[in-house]
């Protein structure tokens, strides 16, 4: 496992904003450093751009830098990552408070499961509270949001279908 002691690293993150594959290698190894280096590579790709945001985390971009979701990585201490352990990933931050990029899944089994195992119940980590949403036809009472964690190989697969949906959902009016 990566040094747990990497924290430097985590403080220095505020001077140089580094882009996420400098720094990964720091705090992921074996499959889950390949699934995040093939999640960013596919992000890149397809013209969305992570950029450091905050200690361990990303926000992706897209055109006219609207946020398309986030990646974060365990080892940072703060309200939304105190759950990430070094050598823990995750993708999230898709939605605002609105998940109908998620409609078109509706008849998707393995998308919905996939999705619903992956809502986050509310831990009260913050003031905002625990929200009630729908995800793809199923509602959550008290859930904070769509965080998938640690991702494998199909896993991988479903999240960057619905990063698609969602690029393709935010930027429909564009």
């Amino acid at each position: 496992m990566p040094d747990k002691t990497n924290y430097v690293s985590i403080v220095e993150q505020k001077n140089t904003k580094p882009n996420i594959e400098d720094v990964i290698g720091g705090f992921l190894e074996g499959e889950a450093l390949e699934n995040a280096m093939n999640f960013v590579a596919f992000l890149r790709e397809n013209g969305m751009n992570p950029r450091w945001s905050s200690a361990n985390a990303w926000r992706v971009t897209g055109k006219k830098s609207k946020t398309i979701c986030a990646i974060n990585l365990g080892g940072a201490k703060g309200a939304h990552l105190r759950f990430l352990e070094v050598g823990d990933w995750r993708v999230c931050g898709f939605e605002g408070l609105d998940t109908k990029y998620l409609d078109e899944f509706i008849s998707c089994e393995e998308m919905k499961e996939f999705v619903w195992a992956n809502v986050k119940p509310c831990d009260r980590c913050c003031s905002c509270g625990p929200r009630r949403r729908t995800y793809i036809g199923k509602q959550f009472d008290e859930c904070c949001m769509l965080s998938i964690k640690n991702p494998d190989a199909r896993g991988l697969t479903l999240t960057k279908k619905i990063v698609e949906a969602n690029q393709c959902y935010i930027y429909a009016d564009a």
